[in-house]
């Protein structure tokens, strides 16, 4: 007899007159409505914790993800070296069997408390289960589905983990938060039937989570391999900002089902993507201290990033307004390893002299000043991707010969209408020069460390700042430094243009519009910044020459706003292909390996497998680790219309129609989509794919739709050879 979870089956199925009064009904229209919450865009920084089962181990090859352990035994990723590891150490017992070796003992959850508090975070998002299944609370519905005990209070520890350290963090002003996978590798159920998972299994965990512990943050993880629907993520979602104990108050992640992550939900969740902005829209960007998020023990001291460094990732994702989410991985004896515990306490002593410029604060219209040079520094895959570091560094305070510096980092507080203006190296003749600046005669100028007034002078269009000489008795402000611009930076929301074709011409329709009433935009089309004497956009329009329009608003009394940018395209009618037969269904898929993997290098490597496939999907080995993969053949378009097409890929991809690239998601990086547009022929095309994976996680979803319609993926029946 099958058990329902009927407390959450009840919130689930309310009758639709009730539903029908919610603010938030169970679509993406609606639920992206929502917006997230003033604590969380105010708190700036916040604390990851990766403990588990995998905790006992702690161990995978370096540059990989540790709390990915049990997966990486089961695939024999990383050229053997998980299996190699586990052989030598713990023989013939199965990786459930390390539970009983995860014993927390020295797990002291008001300790750790005070150290987050220390460390000048504003919130913790603990795991609450990783993609293992195991949980740190005393779930049921865990212990029913694998039909053995899987959680903390009976195995291991024998203790609710997640109550312990929620109940410790509610004595400090750090505020409790729970990360929770969806998926879960090996669980039968999902296994056997991933809809009835969801719906038996992970959504009534994520109910007794929010009703047992009421977090501030629920961040979702392990969503790729199912679409919303068949995680019911808008109908939970619609509970949890209606009707749940936490729709007040509840800071929400983007990571809810394939085709979600950067589109939809709350805040959007990067990681080790330190290039990734998303100017209007809450963000947060996630890391290790090295590089796995779970305890590795294969990592050493000089895998970790520096304190220096650590306070510069916190101060250029805030400019750029975003969150700094930073992780850290217990040991499996509950001990924060010291090295963790001492970058926290030195960002805690920054935080605690120049905090002020952090909290609270909005992105400003400059993010951050570049010095002169070349501005395109690339770090190498293993330093600037994998630790982040370098590159960070290298745009700061150590540039190679050439190559600019951001030299100064801007945050605004909105509250206070003023301008902080951080600065990682102190100028050697103590003059501060912000360039196109020009404050207001009743503008104060001073430093946030010791509150002395400062002098400044305005010349042309930069502002001079004099500031004390350098003295480091009385200025103790490592790795960073920060003014306050008082009376200053209230500015026009930046406008928007928007570009739509028509789908049948694929002409371009202009709009622009800006939140800020009472504006007046102006626009450039030769590339230029837009100023006041520039044309006024009146009403939409269209342009028949591709050309990239800048736009920007002005208001008497306030800053002129940002620029906001879009580029035409013209599209000419892409003819289809004369066939002399009807082609064979599916396309010629080759699997190929090499040492290094970009879209313009892939065709060189060694062909491991030649197939027909009747769908553009991942092959298994993938899955499993670092590979290139091409498809070849034919796409069938249903009629001559303007269409879209989506790419969603961990790493690259590329997308070619008739020889020309309609896609580019290259690159090596996390989930994440890109689109372009095609303007078809009724018939067939020719059609080329590409993607790859560089190691770690792997992932492809291929979408398109009419121009203005509903995406679907391509169907086989569109696919040929």
């Amino acid at each position: 007899m099958r058990r329902i979870f009927l407390p959450f089956l009840f919130a689930l199925l309310l009758s639709p007159l009730f539903a029908q009064q919610q603010p938030y009904q169970p679509d993406w229209t609606s639920l992206d409505t929502r917006p997230t919450p003033d604590w969380w865009l105010d708190a700036k920084f916040g604390i990851f914790i990766h403990w588990g089962v995998y905790s006992v181990p702690a161990y995978t090859a370096k540059g990989n993800y540790a709390e990915w352990y049990q997966h990486s035994f089961e695939t024999n990723a990383h050229e053997g070296k998980v299996r190699e590891f586990h052989a030598k150490n713990y023989g013939n017992r199965s990786y459930y069997d390390l539970a009983d070796d995860f014993h927390a003992e020295l797990f002291e959850p008001d300790e750790w408390a005070k150290l987050f508090e220390k460390s000048g975070a504003k919130y913790v998002v603990l795991t609450s289960k990783h993609h293992d299944g195991f949980c740190l609370w005393p779930s049921a519905q865990a212990d029913r589905t694998w039909r053995f005990p899987w959680n903390s209070v009976a195995r291991g520890p024998k203790r609710d983990l997640v109550g312990d350290l929620f109940t410790a963090l509610q004595k400090t002003n750090v505020k409790p938060g729970l990360y929770y996978s969806l998926y879960e590798w090996y669980n039968p159920l999902y296994k056997m039937d991933h809809a009835r998972y969801a719906y038996e299994h992970a959504l009534p965990q994520l109910h007794d989570l929010v009703a047992r512990y009421q977090p501030w943050v629920l961040w979702s993880d392990g969503d790729w391999d199912d679409t919303p629907d068949t995680w019911q993520s808008p109908r939970f979602l619609s509970w949890l900002y209606n009707q749940s104990p936490v729709r007040d108050f509840v800071a929400v992640n983007d990571r809810w089902g394939s085709g979600v992550r950067f589109n939809h939900g709350g805040f959007y969740t990067p990681e080790y993507q330190p290039d990734l902005d998303f100017e209007d829209h809450a963000w947060e960007e996630s890391r290790g201290m090295g590089f796995s998020y779970g305890y590795n023990r294969a990592e050493d001291a000089q895998d970790y990033n520096s304190a220096q460094t650590l306070v510069l990732h916190l101060i250029d994702k805030v400019s750029r307004g975003g969150n700094f989410l930073l992780d850290i991985g217990p040991d499996a004896h509950g001990k924060i390893p010291p090295i963790m515990q001492e970058r926290l306490l030195e960002m805690g002593r920054w935080l605690d002299i120049n905090g002020e410029a952090i909290y609270g604060t909005r992105r400003w219209r400059i993010p951050f000043q570049w010095s002169e040079g070349n501005r395109d520094f690339k770090a190498d895959k293993v330093e600037g991707w994998k630790t982040g570091g370098d590159l960070l560094l290298k745009q700061t305070i150590d540039p190679e010969p050439g190559y600019a510096v951001k030299e100064i980092f801007y945050t605004y507080k909105p509250k206070d209408n003023a301008v902080y203006a951080i600065f990682p190296k102190y100028p050697a003749n103590n003059q501060l020069v912000l360039k196109d600046i020009q404050l207001p005669k009743n503008a104060l100028v001073s430093l946030v460390h010791t509150k002395e007034a400062l002098r400044w002078t305005s010349t042309g269009n930069n502002t001079t700042v004099y500031l004390p000489a350098y003295d480091p008795n009385k200025i103790k402000s490592p790795y960073a430094f920060a003014v306050k611009l008082s009376n200053y930076g209230e500015y026009v929301a930046k406008p928007k243009v928007d570009i739509q074709y028509d789908p049948q011409t694929m002409r371009s329709i202009i709009t622009m519009s800006c939140s800020t009433p009472g504006t007046t935009i102006h626009y450039t089309v030769d590339g230029s910044v837009p100023t006041d004497k520039s044309p006024t956009y009146v009403q939409p329009a269209t342009l028949s020459e591709a050309r990239t329009i800048r736009a920007r608003a002005f208001k008497p009394g306030l800053l002129a706003s940002k620029v906001d940018s879009a580029t035409i395209q013209l599209f000419t009618m892409m003819p289809s292909l004369s066939m002399f037969r009807q082609p064979d269904a599916g396309l010629n898929m080759r699997l190929l390996k090499a040492d290094k993997y970009d879209a313009a290098s892939m065709e060189y490597g060694v062909t491991q497998k030649n197939a027909v496939v009747p769908t553009i999907d991942l092959d298994p080995l993938c899955l499993q680790e670092a590979c290139g993969m091409v498809w070849k053949g034919y796409f069938y378009a249903p009629q001559t219309y303007g269409y879209q097409f989506f790419l969603e890929s961990d790493d690259g991809s590329q997308l070619f129609l008739d020889g020309q690239r309609i896609v580019d998601n290259d690159g090596d990086h996390g989930m994440q989509e890109r689109s372009g547009y095609a303007f078809l022929q009724q018939g067939w095309h020719q059609m080329r794919m590409l993607y790859f994976n560089s190691g770690g996680g792997a992932g492809l979803r291929v979408t398109y739709a009419p121009v203005g319609g509903a995406r679907i993926p391509i169907p086989a029946q569109a696919l040929a050879h």
